[in-house]
């Protein structure tokens, strides 16, 4: 299981979940869904000193509408 720190670009908020564990491998472009119920799409992944943190776009209600606003967001 690995566990990366999460940064919020556009959403963020006190409430946001702070790391994300999963097993599955994560790269640019991907949606994740936290525990909020919410899919973030992945727009960046750092390698930090002690950890590896993923940069998310805005909140949407499901994988396809994420990877769709990321994109957006990307784009401008």
């Amino acid at each position: 299981m690995r566990k990366f720190k999460l940064k919020f670009k556009y959403d963020a908020d006190d409430m946001n979940p702070k790391t994300l564990e999963t097993d599955r491998s994560i790269k640019v472009g991907d949606a994740v869904e936290l525990e909020d119920g919410f899919w973030y799409g992945v727009m960046e992944i750092r390698i930090l000193k002690r950890d590896i943190q993923l940069i998310l776009s805005k909140s949407s209600q499901d994988a396809e509408e994420a990877k769709l606003v990321m994109m957006q967001l990307l784009s401008d």
